[in-house]
């Protein structure tokens, strides 16, 4: 179970990585319906004492389109609202593909009630033109707000596009 105690370490530019990260994790529910939500395919789906092996349940919107992609190599379902797995992937897609988010965690604990993704070791978030990884994950798919802590680190891809700085010119 995770430490409901906060980290004491104290991180360089915390906030700033916890704002980008928040930010780029603001698109997973938003593709998700109250009626499709993940916590909906996953209870529907994972019957209480039974370990499913190479997991795989996609989730979608009212037009069909896949909004998501949750693949585990061992889920088993705890109690009435949790889940735990092992080699835990979820794939969010995004209308522009450049906003597609993954999140790789060796272990994970999922609460259907209140929609909470939570892991205690490494994790890896990636999109397009970022990764952060974390020893520590909790993400709340229902306010839409998530913190990764304990030894951070972070890669931001080709930040020239993102910037008004122009490359200077040859003399």
């Amino acid at each position: 179970m995770p430490s409901p105690v906060p980290s004491t370490k104290r991180h360089r530019h915390g906030g700033l990585i916890i704002a980008l990260f928040c930010a780029s994790l603001l698109a997973l529910a938003k593709a998700q319906t109250s009626s499709n939500s993940l916590a909906a395919v996953l209870s529907q789906n994972i019957p209480l004492g039974v370990e499913n092996t190479h997991a795989v349940l996609p989730s979608f919107d009212p037009t069909g389109r896949r909004t998501s992609l949750m693949t585990a190599d061992v889920v088993r379902r705890v109690d009435g609202e949790r889940l735990y797995a092992e080699g835990f992937v979820f794939e969010q897609y995004n209308n522009d593909p450049g906003k597609n988010l993954r999140i790789d965690l060796s272990t994970a604990f999922y609460n259907l009630t209140t929609s909470t993704l939570r892991s205690t070791q490494r994790g890896k978030v990636s999109r397009q033109d970022f990764e952060i990884e974390g020893d520590n994950l909790i993400f709340d798919t229902t306010t839409n707000r998530g913190l990764m802590e304990g030894n951070i680190h972070m890669v931001i891809f080709d930040t020239k596009a993102k910037s008004s700085e122009e490359k200077p010119t040859k003399p």
